[in-house]
């Protein structure tokens, strides 16, 4: 074979090999969305065949028998103050379940759950307090108490709500008055913001919310329905809603 005749053969050998190899497994063209999981667009209704537990669970209302305590904290960023506070609830056999941190501007944010055995919750509480390290995070803690058994309902039905669209205010308060209109009790809600490839800012919303109400088909269409009307009044991308039955 002639030498100028050698790198386009290989080539052209490679690229046949290729297009067998993704017939026999029925492959095609990965796109980046679709690796990372892929992005859900317009609306979308789904009935999950979970119980309410896998939507949201409560480590207050799991563990009893331990002690609960809301730690609070904003000072200014500092590389560290994660490593600092984690090992310093850990120190005293304290355990974190539900937190949130985040760098706003020049402050740093936190927000944590701590579960902790009830003799090393005052302990725990004075050594966060004392700690001359973590000053400047201005901790405030406080103590969580079980819902009592008897003074509320059983949920029924939970919904796991997600919208995408760009960012203009009174969004979170629109469908926070949908979410209350519904009569549904919100579990846990978080917003942010993300910026698109074209640089516009999206803003996202997550909400779990509960009724002690088991709905029926027509009622979660209804409810998918003034859902879908929310959508198009503030010009969502995305209205995903789950709902999970008991």
């Amino acid at each position: 074979m002639p030498m100028w005749a050698r790198i386009p053969t290989v080539a052209a050998t490679s690229a046949i090999w290729t297009c067998i190899l993704s017939a026999m497994r029925g492959g095609d063209v990965i796109h980046s969305d679709d690796m990372a999981g892929g992005a859900v667009s317009g609306a979308s209704f789904q009935l999950m065949k979970e119980g309410i537990e896998s939507l949201f669970s409560s480590s207050v209302d799991m563990d009893p028998s331990l002690a609960h305590i809301c730690v609070s904290a904003a000072g200014p960023d500092k590389v560290g103050w994660v490593s600092l506070l984690a090992n310093a609830v850990a120190g005293e056999n304290g355990n974190i379940t539900h937190s949130k941190m985040i760098r706003l501007g020049h402050e740093f944010i936190i927000l944590m759950h701590v579960a902790v055995p009830p003799e090393n919750a005052r302990t725990l509480i004075s050594h966060l307090n004392k700690n001359e390290d973590l000053k400047p995070l201005n901790i405030r803690t406080s103590f969580l108490t079980k819902r009592q058994t008897g003074k509320y309902q059983k949920p029924m039905t939970g919904l796991r709500i997600h919208c995408v669209g760009k960012d203009r205010p009174g969004m979170l308060a629109a469908v926070a008055k949908k979410v209350s209109d519904e009569n549904l009790s919100v579990e846990n809600i978080t917003t942010e913001i993300r910026m698109d490839r074209s640089k516009n800012r999206l803003f996202v919303i997550n909400c779990d919310c509960t009724t002690t109400k088991k709905l029926s088909k027509e009622e979660l269409d209804s409810l998918f329905d003034d859902f879908h009307v929310l959508k198009e009044e503030l010009q969502f991308d995305v209205v995903d809603v789950r709902v999970h039955m008991e």
